[in-house]
């Protein structure tokens, strides 16, 4: 609200200026000339300080019924914010969770093809043991002919 404290005073004072009242009456002569007569009213200090309570009451429930609405539009900013807090904690969790279940498939992943190799090493010393006894059979066989 722009109403400033200084507008107040000088709302007030105007009001002051210009509360007073006037009551005009107009009266008929018996030549037939009229008469007008003006009876300006001013009022007492009381009265123009009853108004301008009354004033700046008014306008402080304006000012009050706005830091409300500011109060009220802040509060749903807080929850906006919240609610959008929320939903990217919940985002990067579940980003979190894949990318731990992304790891843990990749090292069961590697730990199959290691165990593939490992088993294949062992076929291929199998391999390399049985040929060797064989060649010491054959060497054996042959030297004994």
């Amino acid at each position: 609200m722009n109403t400033s404290l200084k507008t107040l005073f000088a709302a007030a004072i105007a009001l002051s200026f210009t509360a007073c009242s006037t009551d005009t009456s107009k009266t008929t002569n018996a030549d037939g000339s009229t008469t007008t007569t003006t009876e300006v009213t001013t009022p007492s200090a009381d009265s123009v300080g009853a108004t301008m309570d009354t004033k700046m009451d008014a306008a402080g429930d304006k000012m009050d019924a706005a830091g409300n609405k500011m109060e009220n539009k802040m509060e749903e900013a807080g929850d906006k914010m919240d609610a959008a807090g929320n939903k990217m904690g919940a985002k990067m969790d579940a980003a979190g969770d894949k990318m731990q279940a992304n790891a843990a498939e990749a090292k069961a992943n590697m730990n199959a093809k290691m165990d593939a190799a490992g088993n294949k090493m062992d076929a291929m010393g199998d391999a390399a043991a049985k040929s060797a006894r064989e060649t010491k059979a054959n060497i054996k066989a042959a030297a004994k002919q």
